[in-house]
């Protein structure tokens, strides 16, 4: 899945919702202590930073819930029971997001000019 994907999904939506941000933030230790996949973990925590960091933007602010949704889902593309491949796309929806997020900051930095 990628970030335009997880735009038009059901945890997009559901990221709409005023109480999802503090929904998340409750699931998500409970979640982070079952999950074995260090990569996994410290991309959502990056998340978790960033969605907790006040620079937010709307915008952004649905993307990330609906990222950690994903997440701390264990009913999602590959459901997370499965061996390795549950987290593969969890791993996946966590890079997209981080990677959007990562260009967008490039992109919006000012230059350092030659003075």
């Amino acid at each position: 899945m990628n970030v335009s994907e997880l735009k038009e999904s059901k945890w997009a939506k559901a990221a709409g919702d005023p109480e999802a941000r503090e929904q998340v933030l409750e699931a998500l230790p409970e979640w982070m202590k079952k999950v074995q996949n260090s990569d996994l973990l410290d991309r959502a925590w990056r998340l978790k930073d960033y969605l907790t960091s006040g620079r937010c933007t709307t915008g952004d602010l649905i993307i990330v819930i609906a990222a950690l949704l994903y997440l701390i889902s264990p009913i999602d593309v590959v459901p997370d029971f499965i061996p390795f491949a549950g987290w593969l796309d969890d791993v996946a929806v966590a890079t997209a997001v981080l990677g959007y997020l990562d260009r967008k900051a490039a992109a919006t930095q000012v230059p350092v000019s030659d003075a």
